[in-house]
C-alpha cells in the first residue's frame, strides 16, 4: 500500500511538471510578451544616410535587456512618409521599462554622388537613452517606433557649398505606435519639391516629402494632438492649416492640397 500512494505521488509529480511545461512551451503562462521594434525616418536632402546600429536595449527593475545585438546597417531614406523597416521581433520579460538605448556604431552620407564618413559622437557610441515608459503585458504584443529625424541630424561642418564634412548629431523620437495617428494628404503642384511640416508650439514633431508621381506624403506616428500643418516649396508656393487634429488610431486626410 505504501508502495502505491509513493509511486502514485511520484507520477502525479511528473503529470504536474509536464502540465507546466506545456504551459511555458505555449505561452499560456509565460512571463513575457512580444515586442516589435520599428524604425522610421523623415526626409532629408541627401542621396543616403546609413547608420549602423550595434546594439538596442530596454531597461527594467536595474537591469538593461538586449533585443538587437547584431549590427544593422539601415538607409534611412528609404524609411520616410510612414513606412517601416523592422529592427527586432522578439519576446521580452514583461513589466515596465523605462528607457530605451540605442548604440551607433558608425555611419555615412552620400552627397552628390558620392559617400562621406559622417562623424558618430562617443555619446551615441556608448548609448542613447530615450523614454518613453511602456509596459509589456504578459502574453501581450506591443510595437515600438524610433523616429530618426535625419533632416536635422545632420550638421554640415564648413558651409553647405564647401563641407570640411559632415557630423551626427541624433534627434530621436520614440514612441509607442499603439497611441499614434496619422495626418495624409496629396501636393496637387508637387514639382518644385515641397516639404511638409507638422508641428505644435513647441516642437517640429514630423516633416514629409510628397511622392514625387502622386504628389500623396503621409506625417506618421504622431502623438494625439491639434498640430499646424506647413507646406513649402523652392518657387516660394506654400500652404498652411492650423488646426488639423490627430486623433489616436486614425489618419487625417487633408485631400488635395495646391500650394499658392
Amino acid at each position: 500500500m505504501k508502495k502505491f500512494i509513493y509511486f502514485s505521488l511520484i507520477a502525479l509529480t511528473f503529470i504536474w511538471a509536464f502540465s507546466a511545461c506545456e504551459k511555458d512551451s505555449t505561452g499560456a503562462d509565460s512571463e513575457t510578451g512580444h515586442l516589435q521594434l520599428l524604425i522610421t525616418d523623415s526626409p532629408a536632402d541627401y542621396d543616403s544616410v546609413k547608420i549602423t546600429f550595434t546594439k538596442i536595449s530596454a531597461h527594467i527593475d536595474s537591469e538593461w535587456i538586449d533585443f538587437m545585438v547584431d549590427p544593422t546597417t539601415v538607409d534611412l531614406l528609404k524609411w520616410t512618409n510612414g513606412k517601416t523597416k523592422m529592427l527586432a521581433d522578439v519576446d521580452i520579460p514583461a513589466g515596465k521599462y523605462t528607457q530605451v538605448r540605442i548604440i551607433i556604431d558608425e555611419a555615412e552620407i552620400g552627397v552628390d554622388d558620392k559617400i562621406f564618413p559622417l562623424e558618430v559622437p562617443s555619446g551615441a557610441k556608448t548609448g542613447l537613452k530615450f523614454g518613453p515608459q511602456f509596459t509589456i503585458e504578459s502574453g501581450s504584443s506591443y510595437e515600438l517606433v524610433i523616429d530618426f529625424d535625419a533632416h536635422r541630424s545632420i550638421v554640415v561642418m564648413g558651409s553647405k557649398k564647401n563641407p570640411k564634412g559632415y557630423k551626427l548629431k541624433p534627434r530621436i523620437r520614440v514612441i509607442s505606435k499603439a497611441i499614434t495617428g496619422s495626418i495624409s494628404g496629396a501636393v496637387i503642384n508637387h514639382e518644385y519639391m515641397p516639404v511638409i511640416y507638422a508641428y505644435t508650439a513647441d516642437d517640429t514633431v514630423a516633416t514629409a516629402k510628397p511622392d514625387t508621381s502622386s504628389g500623396f506624403f503621409r506625417l506618421a506616428f504622431l502623438p494625439e494632438n491639434t498640430y499646424t500643418v506647413s507646406i513649402e516649396d523652392d518657387s516660394s508656393r506654400a500652404y498652411m492649416n492650423q488646426n488639423v487634429e490627430v486623433i489616436t488610431g486614425l489618419d487625417t486626410d487633408l485631400g488635395e492640397i495646391t500650394l499658392q
